[in-house]
């Protein structure tokens, strides 16, 4: 729940996005999923519909 919170507003779209482009975010471990999370939803707030993860690790 604590890395969920700080997650939260540690992402911001900057630039204009192009709605018919893929975005495709990678992040290197997969812990709990917040950040990843967290920055699907600044891009989806944005208006982009197509958005792919590439996952390098997964902890446990």
């Amino acid at each position: 729940m604590v890395r969920k919170k700080q997650a939260l507003g540690a992402y911001s779209v900057t630039n204009r996005v192009n709605f018919d482009a893929r975005y495709v975010l990678i992040d290197d471990v997969w812990t709990t999923g917040s950040s990843m999370m967290a920055a699907c939803s600044e891009l989806q707030k944005a208006g982009v519909e197509k958005i792919s993860v590439v996952l390098l690790a997964k902890s446990e």
